[in-house]
């Protein structure tokens, strides 16, 4: 008897510890952008309320931007390390940098296209206890300092079922 309690309660507390742990290290959900917190958040953003949706699996990542409560666009991306077609004539490359806390991107625009030509770097990174992620952005091809945008956690928004925009 005293055995199976207790098999059942380290089960128990195994399990409970396994979901915070889950819980707190998924990017799964919606965050929105602390504007006093970010550095580099270009004048078109300020003042208006910007979020993400992310949507993470062991090889992908999504991200839906929604500006002011209006779907923008998404992006996904394969999480191998190769390089894939992204949007308006980008390529673009992620990994794991540190399985299931922080995903590199680095995104090659051509020259002459609707974007700057150049290369960008992107580095998602949860904070500990999942309630905050910082998303630095650098650029090599300039001298421009990077820009890091940090997000929190939110509810999904009323209304909205999932939460995910529509596209």
């Amino acid at each position: 008897m005293r055995t199976g309690i207790r098999v059942w309660l380290v089960t128990a507390i195994v399990i409970g510890f396994v979901c915070q742990i889950s819980a707190e290290d998924s990017f799964n959900g919606w965050w929105r952008l602390d504007e006093k917190t970010s550095t580099g958040v270009p004048a078109m953003m300020r003042g208006h309320e910007t979020t993400v949706h992310l949507t993470q699996s062991s090889t992908r990542f999504t991200i839906d931007f929604v500006f002011d409560g209006q779907a923008m666009n998404s992006s996904e991306f394969v999480l191998d390390g190769q390089s894939h077609a992204g949007q308006l004539g980008a390529s673009q490359e992620a990994h794991w940098a540190n399985r299931f806390r922080a995903i590199e991107i680095t995104i090659r625009r051509p020259a002459g296209g609707p974007m700057p030509g150049g290369t960008e770097h992107l580095l998602w990174e949860l904070e500990p206890g999942g309630q905050s992620i910082r998303r630095t952005s650098t650029n090599p091809d300039t001298k421009a300092p990077p820009q890091i945008y940090v997000y929190r956690r939110m509810q999904s928004p009323e209304g909205s079922g999932t939460g995910a925009p529509r596209r």
